[in-house]
């Protein structure tokens, strides 16, 4: 396996679990166990918050 090749791997790895514990965060926090019934366009901002709130604590920035 050449660097690049390396190098592009560890980039998905890194991404991956970044994105992986954001999951399990938001499976922690119930956000997606709970009754939330609002408008459909709602659920966007929702997760884009928790997102943030997730990525904060793990001293993240989007």
């Amino acid at each position: 396996m050449n660097n690049l090749a390396k190098k592009n791997n560890w980039l998905i790895n890194r991404l991956r679990s970044v994105v992986e514990r954001v999951v399990a965060q938001i499976k922690i926090w119930q956000v997606l166990h709970t009754g939330f019934r609002r408008a459909l366009g709602l659920y966007g901002q929702v997760f884009f918050v928790v997102g943030g709130l997730v990525f904060f604590v793990v001293g993240g920035t989007l």
